[in-house]
């Protein structure tokens, strides 16, 4: 699943859409309509880390036969969540790969190594991971770079790009679509691949025009989203970046110095959680661990939501025991989150 954005009449609007398979190729769906603004189903009940999603989009999963674990909501949802509570997801997220996730990630790797993927995909990914403006050497780049596009709709596809091309900066946005487009194969020698400033202008902005209504109308690559007789919205972008940007500077010291930036521009430093220790947090929930053993997250979530009913400041509870319960939560949710990806869980002790 994936939550698309769409702009109507000056406005911007969200779905939460899936890619599916069929015959063959792989194709989108709509499964709700988030309107404005998808934190409006975003419920936290204590104005705090804890969060999970309105049922009223539940329910309407539920309806449609599509199953969705907590993991997989927290994923898609992740950009419109509090930044507290994404400082916290964060924080799980950095404890170690356990050996499940790097089994799937090999397994990954081994799919992108032997899937065909179209050389416009191909020149995005390249440029975005490497920052290069010659890409003469594309072939040899290693495959296992383009695994984010593995069983994605055209559609997810183009909805990934859209977000991943933010980390731009203002002088890479005519340089970018000048690269992805491959506008220098149209003039000889390195000199284009390197320096287009001093290439005439008007030539290279019809040799750009020229590739752009090449790829409109490449039935191929547009798959699902299916061709039109004017230009796909989702190239509206890349025109608008060419034509009102200009190029930067290009000098070699400095093409070194970016490109080194782009291979580390995904790092993020790890940051410290703070939780409630284990057997407190057991207490709170009221479980044994003999009753814990074996617990989901679905199924923790359902105990927290009915403990939130009693304890909730609203319903006469206590406010402090409220606090308590959340972080009891959080706790137990990064244990079982760890233990569904490296086996059976039990409780350390001592």
């Amino acid at each position: 699943m994936y939550i698309a954005t769409h702009r109507i009449k000056g406005k911007h609007y969200y779905r939460l859409k899936q890619s599916y398979e069929a015959e063959g190729e792989f194709r989108s769906r709509v499964l709700f309509e988030l309107g404005r603004d998808p934190r409006d189903y975003l419920v936290y009940p204590d104005d705090g880390c804890a969060f999970y999603i309105h049922e009223e989009l539940c329910d309407r999963l539920a309806e449609l036969g599509v199953e969705a674990d907590n993991d997989e909501m927290e994923r898609v949802f992740f950009p419109f969540l509090e930044p507290e509570t994404q400082r916290v997801i964060e924080g799980f997220s950095h404890q170690g790969m356990t050996s499940g996730d790097k089994k799937r990630l090999r397994e990954k790797v081994e799919r992108a190594e032997n899937t065909d993927f179209h050389i416009f995909d191909k020149r995005r990914m390249h440029y975005l991971r490497f920052g290069e403006m010659d890409q003469s050497r594309l072939h040899r780049a290693p495959k296992k770079i383009y695994r984010d596009l593995l069983e994605k709709s055209r559609d997810e596809i183009e909805q990934y790009f859209m977000d991943v091309e933010k980390i731009l900066t203002p002088k890479e946005k005519k340089a970018y679509p000048y690269v992805v487009f491959d506008v220098a194969s149209h003039f000889p020698g390195e000199f284009a691949r390197r320096f287009p400033q001093a290439l005439a202008q008007e030539e290279l902005d019809a040799c750009f025009l020229e590739e752009l209504c090449r790829l409109n109308e490449d039935e191929a690559f547009w798959a699902d989203v299916g061709c039109t007789s004017s230009l796909n919205h989702y190239l509206i972008r890349y025109v608008c970046w060419f034509f009102d940007s200009e190029f930067g500077e290009s000098r070699y010291m400095e093409d070194l110095m970016w490109e080194w930036i782009a291979r580390r521009r995904r790092f993020r430093q790890p940051v410290a959680a703070n939780r409630m220790k284990e057997d407190d947090a057991l207490t709170v929930m009221g479980f044994t661990r003999q009753s814990f053993s074996g617990m989901t997250v679905k199924g923790l979530t359902r105990q927290y939501r009915n403990m939130a009913r009693m304890y909730h400041p609203d319903k006469g509870g206590c406010h402090e025991a409220f606090i308590r319960l959340n972080q009891a939560f959080e706790t137990l949710l990064a244990r079982v989150k760890s233990a569904s990806r490296s086996g059976p869980y039990t409780v350390r002790r001592g």
